[in-house]
């Protein structure tokens, strides 16, 4: 079976934005057919997080940056392609470990 990563879409507060982005990264998980199991969590418990790659909104990037994990930054929730690429970034750094 091929290795799949924790990732983990990280938001500030649980609000709708982050459900949205959560979806949208399933979304291209799924259509992509990415190595991901995707699940979600508050920025404050991303430091004990046991994930292997950060999806968030750009503003947050800096916040997760030093937990030495990669981490994809956002600017448009809903731009699959930019969060396929993303996506595909993180899995090369990945892939090198």
């Amino acid at each position: 079976m091929d290795k799949k990563y924790k990732l983990l879409v990280v938001c500030g507060t649980g609000m709708g934005s982050s459900i949205m982005l959560k979806v949208q990264v399933e979304r291209t998980v799924r259509a992509n057919n990415l190595p991901y199991e995707v699940s979600s969590d508050l920025v404050s418990s991303a430091k004990g997080s046991v994930c292997d790659v950060f999806v968030a909104m750009a503003d947050l990037v800096p916040i997760l940056k030093p937990l030495g994990k990669p981490v994809v930054g956002i600017m448009n929730i809903v731009n699959r392609t930019e969060i396929l690429a993303g996506l595909q970034e993180a899995l090369k750094v990945l892939n090198q470990k």
